[in-house]
């Protein structure tokens, strides 16, 4: 089954002309991608999924870091369930993803090496009108050009769930090295700037730290409305190297201070 686009003209340009433009402008130039070579260990990113305008330089800058570590054959990309529909975690199983600038096909093998029907299902319903995975995809595909990819909806992020997914990922990175990780989320959503950046940089530190059970329990002690605390915890998870690359709210770009968006991205490997 192939999708189509549901966040083109509304999250990113929606035209090819002007899509590319805007990913050269969050990425940088890339005239001659062999330049980079093939990515021969995995590397993981977390980045957030709002509209271009507000959240693209966040994501870009992080993507332009995994480029230098390589360009991968696989992406395998964990995004929150938004929208309520499907399984609790969905996998994308076959098919082609088209957005302006380009397509995707599902690696079917990976996926089938993620779902089990027990936890994780191949379910498409729940990624019919879900945007965080969708919108990754035209960066990547500016970045690195050609690649087969998974895609992950998470409704369940308990810690119970995100660890069963991490050993099933341990062993398919094992077999497929040449693996980009990308958990997609948001940070604090719809409070203050001021606010949104003090209760992002708690749960930032969680992050850095690895200390997942903490950021659990401070996402829950401090109110902090993260959108996609499984996917961010299954990249974490797998990774030992980690470094913030960029943090700012939506503030930097709406110039609204009272009601803003936390955004942040990581490199890992």
């Amino acid at each position: 089954m192939d999708r189509k686009p549901i966040a083109a003209g509304k999250f990113y340009p929606g035209t090819p002309a002007q899509l590319q433009k805007t990913c050269e402008a969050l990425v940088g130039e890339l005239e001659d991608r062999s330049a980079f070579g093939e990515l021969s260990k995995p590397v993981g990113v977390i980045v957030p999924h709002a509209g271009y305008v507000y959240s693209g330089k966040t994501a870009g800058m992080a993507i332009r870091k995994a480029l230098e570590h390589g360009r991968p054959q696989d992406i395998i990309i964990f995004g929150p369930n938004h929208t309520g529909y499907g399984q609790y975690v969905s996998v994308w199983s076959s098919g082609t993803w088209h957005v302006p600038n380009g397509d995707a096909t599902v690696n079917e093998k990976l996926a089938d090496a993620l779902i089990d029907e027990k936890l994780l299902y191949a379910d498409e319903t729940a990624h019919l009108y879900e945007h965080s995975i969708e919108v990754q995809l035209p960066i990547l595909l500016y970045a690195f050009e050609k690649f087969q990819f998974v895609p992950v909806c998470m409704m369940d992020q308990r810690l119970s769930t995100v660890k069963i997914i991490v050993e099933k990922m341990k062993k398919i990175l094992e077999e497929h090295p040449s693996t980009l990780v990308v958990a997609s989320s948001d940070f604090n959503h719809y409070d203050s700037h001021e606010k949104t950046l003090e209760k992002d940089e708690i749960a930032i530190k969680h992050i850095l730290d690895g200390d997942l059970e903490g950021l659990y329990a401070s996402l829950k002690k401090y109110d902090i409305t993260m959108c996609g605390p499984g996917p961010i915890s299954i990249v974490r998870s797998l990774f030992d190297n980690i470094e913030l690359v960029n943090h700012t709210t939506s503030a930097e770009f709406s110039q609204d201070y009272s009601y803003t968006v936390g955004y942040a991205s990581f490199i890992l490997h």
